[in-house]
């Protein structure tokens, strides 16, 4: 399965999430600092994720909006997406976390062995209410079960 990845900056990056917010399942925000990347097939958009800077842990991203269209779902391409922007992410000398409550990419991920599964279950730490953001209530894991993996770039030959 081909899927080419871009980076998405300046203004069409509002353009390009237009197209995908309507299909995230907690809310349709972009963080405005994310750096935004598209999957495409066959000329196609047909995936998108954001990545954003993981709060308090130097060296480290975060997956953030991670949007499969619904007409490409469950054939594997928001894995190969993912799995595609983790390596530009990690070849820049950083470090990537995705936290998910989704079933079929947590399953997808389980089976990966460069995904590895650092923590599951309901989140209670209330981090955005501790920080004073309240607008990101709608957005919190509270009462979801979640699952929290770090990238492991496979290790290369020399």
């Amino acid at each position: 399965m081909q899927v080419d990845i871009y980076e998405v900056g300046g203004a069409d990056k509002a353009a390009v999430w237009k197209v995908f917010r309507k299909y995230h399942y907690l809310n349709t925000e972009m963080h405005p600092a994310s750096r935004q990347f598209v999957g495409v097939m066959n000329g196609e958009l047909v995936c998108h994720t954001g990545i954003i800077q993981f709060p308090l842990r130097k060296g480290w991203k975060r997956v953030h909006r991670l949007v499969v269209l619904p007409d490409y779902q469950g054939v594997g391409i928001g894995t190969t997406f993912i799995q595609k922007v983790a390596e530009i992410i990690t070849s820049e000398g950083l470090r990537l976390n995705l936290t998910t409550t989704t079933p079929a990419l947590t399953k997808a991920l389980l089976r990966n062995p460069c995904w590895a599964l650092c923590r599951y279950g309901r989140s209670k730490s209330g981090y955005a209410a501790q920080m004073g953001q309240v607008h990101l209530d709608k957005a919190k894991s509270d009462n979801r079960i979640t699952y929290s993996f770090n990238y492991v770039p496979p290790h290369k030959s020399e």
